[in-house]
């Protein structure tokens, strides 16, 4: 499972998932989750936020399917480590990879996630 969040380390991330992959013959689950309590700056509606992570789980998908890669998108709302964990639980993911520059508290998702995480810097 890959955590998609719009930062730098990003383009990185999706590169080494896709190869890594590719590699395995697995599928990817692409998530990206919208925290509906996040604050939000006024020009930055939440529809705008839906719409840039639509947008990145798109160029992943593409990614993928230029490299035979077979992807599901998951765009989900809620606390993002909190439903990170829960449905890479429940789609019983062998892996999470997250990029080093993500927004999230990696010592608790370490902490919380049933399942081995890859940093990908």
């Amino acid at each position: 499972m890959l955590y998609v969040e719009d930062t730098p380390g990003m383009p990185t991330t999706i590169a080494w998932s896709l190869k890594l992959a590719k590699g395995m013959s697995c599928r990817l689950i692409a998530l990206s989750v919208i925290d509906p309590a996040a604050p939000r700056r006024r020009e930055s509606p939440s529809s705008d936020v839906e719409e840039r992570a639509w947008g990145l789980l798109y160029e992943i998908e593409d990614d993928a399917f230029q490299q035979n890669v077979r992807i599901s998108l998951l765009l989900e709302p809620g606390e993002p480590l909190a439903r990170l964990v829960s449905l890479s639980s429940s789609y019983d993911a062998e892996l999470i990879v997250v990029s080093a520059d993500c927004r999230l508290t990696t010592s608790e998702l370490v902490r919380q996630s049933s399942r081995p995480v890859v940093f990908v810097k």
